[in-house]
């Protein structure tokens, strides 16, 4: 995996990681990403992403996600095949009852720590 960073214009650069291929179409992914600031902050940006590439923790997350459809998607993909029963039973039923009616339409990529 290799991660680059390139200067755009003054203040601003650009990350680019190789995320590995497409199981299904082989095909070369790639995450980019623009960082404002100065040339340490996307240095860090860049240890980030590719920590989360290594520890199989990288989504990425189109635009028009909403946060229903990501827990539901994370149920589905990951806690279905890591997790007992009991505990499947147990998330599904916190995500749908207390979790989605409060911020389920929320946009992922409008989603804040406030």
């Amino acid at each position: 995996m290799r991660g680059y960073l390139r200067q755009r214009n003054k203040g601003s650069w650009e990350l680019s990681v190789d995320v590995g291929s497409d199981p299904v179409t082989g095909k070369r992914r790639r995450h980019f990403e623009t960082i404002s600031g100065n040339k340490s902050a996307a240095q860090k940006r860049l240890a980030e992403v590719m920590t989360e590439i290594s520890r199989g923790s990288y989504v990425k997350t189109p635009r028009d996600l909403t946060v229903a459809e990501y827990l539901r998607n994370w149920l589905r993909d990951y806690v279905e095949v890591n997790c007992a029963p009991k505990t499947i039973e147990s998330y599904g039923m916190i995500i749908e009852k207390h979790v989605i009616p409060e911020v389920g339409n929320i946009h992922l990529a409008k989603l804040e720590p406030r």
